[in-house]
C-alpha cells in the first residue's frame, strides 16, 4: 500500500519537475543569448548616404550611432538643409542592425555598377551603407542604376528597411514638403555664392 502511495506522489510531483527542468535549462545563457547581449557604444554606426542623380533627387547623409545620437546632414532637395542632429534610443540601432541582418548584409558584394550590372542606366543615384559594430565593419556601394544583378531585390528592400528605421523621412521630408526646393533648385546651404566679376567691373576697379 505504502509502495503504490509513493508512487502516485511521484505521478503527481511529475509536471512541476518538468517545469523546473526547463526553467533552468532556459536561463538566457544559451546561444541565442548573445544578440540581446549586445551593448552598443557610440563608437559603433551605420551611415547612409544618397547621392545626386539627373532630376530632383534628394542628396543626404544620416549617421545612427549606437548611443541613440543621430546626425542628418542635407545637402540637396530636402527638407532639412545642412545639419541636424536628434537623439533616440541604442533599440532603435539594434533595430537596424537586425535589418541589416535580416538581409544578410555581410554577404553582399562591396560595390554594385559597371561590372556588376547586365543593365547600366546613367544618372541614377548612388546609395552607399557603412556600418561598423560589434558584428560588422563593411561598406556597401549601389548605383541605383545597376540592374540585373542577383542582389537587387535584397538591396531595395534592404534600402528601405533602413530608411525606415532611420525615419530619413522626418528630415527628408514628403514629395509636398519638398516642392519648393524643387521649384528652387536648392543647392547646398554651404555652397558659396559667385562673386565673379566681368572684365568691365575690373577694369573699372583698376581705375
Amino acid at each position: 500500500m505504502t509502495g503504490i502511495f509513493t508512487k502516485a506522489v511521484r505521478l503527481a510531483l511529475l509536471p512541476a519537475l518538468v517545469m523546473l527542468t526547463a526553467c533552468a535549462e532556459d536561463d538566457g545563457s544559451g546561444p541565442d543569448a548573445s544578440a540581446s547581449d549586445h551593448d552598443p557604444t557610440g563608437m559603433e554606426y551605420i551611415k547612409l548616404e544618397q547621392g545626386p542623380c539627373f532630376g530632383s533627387c534628394a542628396v543626404y547623409s544620416i549617421t545612427l550611432y549606437g548611443d541613440g545620437r543621430v546626425i542628418f546632414y542635407g545637402s540637396r532637395f530636402t527638407k532639412t538643409h545642412g545639419q541636424a542632429s536628434d537623439q533616440t534610443t541604442t533599440g532603435r540601432f539594434l533595430d537596424a542592425l537586425e535589418a541589416l541582418k535580416q538581409y544578410d548584409f555581410d554577404a553582399l558584394e562591396d560595390d554594385y555598377s559597371g561590372k556588376a550590372c547586365r543593365i547600366q542606366a546613367t544618372d541614377h543615384s548612388v546609395i552607399e551603407i557603412t556600418v561598423k559594430s560589434q558584428d560588422y565593419d563593411k561598406h556597401v556601394r549601389w548605383d541605383t542604376g545597376c540592374r540585373g544583378n542577383d542582389d537587387l531585390f535584397r538591396l531595395e528592400r534592404l534600402v528601405n528597411d533602413l530608411k525606415w528605421t532611420l525615419q530619413v523621412d522626418n528630415y527628408v521630408g514628403t514629395d509636398a514638403e519638398r516642392a519648393p526646393t524643387k521649384r528652387s533648385g536648392l543647392m547646398p546651404p554651404d555652397r558659396p555664392k559667385s562673386n565673379k566679376r566681368t572684365r568691365e567691373d575690373r577694369r573699372h576697379k583698376g581705375r
